[in-house]
């Protein structure tokens, strides 16, 4: 009597176990064009020091997504030679050289996984920040999680990205503007 009941105990445990163990990850949130395509790259005002890695951190994980965004935009209108004309040149001003090959390079990656949602997670821990004749350099390193159309989650990769911070002073305020210099292992 006892074994039995104790069979059932474990019997229970492993089904709950497995239910557990499958519960996939969804991507929480929605996405909505209209906003990314007014994203760029635009001039940020310090209210902090320029290298405190927390307004470093917060500001690189925003581009990221941008970046990520309208690169998944890119891939789904690729058909409409306008709106990807404009989302690539969109893409190419967060990089400072303008890179049509470069960008080139994380449009058709995304296409290839045929992702429609992500989501960085910076990995905080390792950021680390360096100034250089005024302008701040360093590397970020975070984790993209890849969704498809039905926003189920199918992969994360870890990832890095070089950034720099150009310093454009104004009168009486902290001006900046944010570039990546690379973001993934696309030369790999």
């Amino acid at each position: 009597m006892i074994n039995k009941h104790i069979i059932l105990i474990i019997i229970i445990f492993q089904i709950k176990g497995f239910v557990a163990c499958n519960n996939d990850k969804y991507y929480e949130g929605e996405k909505d064009p209209v906003k990314i395509k007014e994203y760029n790259n635009k001039v940020y005002y310090a209210s902090e020091k320029l290298d405190s890695l927390a307004v470093i951190s917060h500001i690189t994980e925003q581009k990221l997504q941008e970046v990520y965004d309208l690169a998944i935009l890119a891939t789904e209108n690729k058909s409409n030679k306008e709106i990807d004309t404009l989302i690539i040149s969109q893409l190419r001003g967060y990089f400072p050289k303008k890179d049509t090959a470069y960008v080139s390079k994380i449009v058709k990656y995304l296409d290839s996984l045929q992702v429609k949602y992500i989501k960085i997670e910076l990995e905080k821990k390792e950021l680390k920040d360096s100034t250089i004749l005024n302008d701040s350099v360093g590397v970020i390193h975070y984790k993209v999680h890849y969704y498809n159309n039905k926003k189920k989650h199918f992969s994360t990769q870890k990832d890095e990205a070089n950034y720099i911070l150009k310093k454009n002073p104004e009168k009486f305020k902290s001006e900046f503007k944010f570039y990546f210099t690379s973001i993934g292992k696309l030369d790999e």
